[in-house]
């Protein structure tokens, strides 16, 4: 069974990433470039909202019983064989899980023009998994 104040936590905890990426989301590109500071706080930001998102997906698959993915990524295909999120939601999901993974492993990689193009796509896509969670939450 879906624990729902786990996934109240986890959204509550999306909610407020969102709010922080879009501040940041407002600056012009070539003052975030410059920016180490905005670039650096971006990146952890979008790490660790998608995170969040990965924990609450994990949970709903476990929950649900939907099987035992190998990977983040893999987590994402169990909920959509569930009917839990919409197959067309899978290569995004993945994607994220791919950024959150290079921020992670590959740090010194992620460029300030790489973090900031995730700025206009992460905060959209994260707002779906959003709604996505609080459809679990009230479905469950």
């Amino acid at each position: 069974m879906v624990n729902k104040n786990k996934l109240r936590q986890k959204i509550a905890f999306i909610e407020e990433n969102l709010r922080l990426l879009r501040q940041t989301a407002r600056m012009p590109e070539n003052e975030f470039i410059e920016s180490s500071l905005h670039f650096n706080a971006s990146v952890r930001e979008l790490q660790v909202a998608i995170e969040a998102m990965i924990d609450a997906a994990s949970h709903i698959v476990a929950a649900e019983r939907l099987g035992f993915p190998k990977t983040y990524a893999e987590t994402f295909k169990f909920l959509a064989a569930g009917g839990i999120i919409p197959h067309s939601f899978v290569e995004t999901a993945q994607q994220m899980v791919r950024f959150r993974n290079r921020a992670v492993h590959l740090y010194d990689e992620v460029s300030p023009r790489e973090a900031y193009l995730n700025l206009a796509s992460e905060p959209f896509l994260l707002r779906r998994i959003h709604r996505l969670s609080r459809s679990a939450l009230f479905c469950a």
